[in-house]
């Protein structure tokens, strides 16, 4: 009877030992699931805030433009005819800038050698 004792004793430690094995190997494939749920969640949350910012971005393009094309609307024909001139103006000290940035680089180049 003793001896039934001490093997009921020994099944019950080598269950617990058993159960703890399973536990622990079931705690790990049910951790490596959860990373890679986190891991696509993440991935699907940063392609939707992209979305999200590309969207807002045309969105914000498209309110400049029309509250522009409004503007430009509300004008009387010597505002329109200002506006050209300094476009004009604009256009000009752009090409300037281009002509200077150029002969800038010739130099430098010049220099190198």
């Amino acid at each position: 009877m003793l001896e039934d004792f001490g093997k009921t004793l020994a099944n019950i430690g080598l269950a617990g030992v058993g159960l703890a094995a399973i536990a622990a190997e079931q705690a790990g494939k049910a951790g490596k699931l959860l990373v890679e749920k986190g891991a696509a969640a993440m991935e699907e949350g940063r392609k939707y805030g992209a979305e999200l910012q590309e969207k807002y971005q045309q969105d914000a393009q498209r309110r400049r433009e029309e509250q522009f094309d409004r503007q430009v609307c509300q004008m009387d024909a010597g505002q329109r005819e200002a506006l050209r001139r300094r476009l004009a103006e604009l256009d000009e000290l752009e090409r300037q800038a281009a002509e200077a940035a150029d002969e800038l680089s010739r130099d430098d180049d010049q220099q190198a050698f």
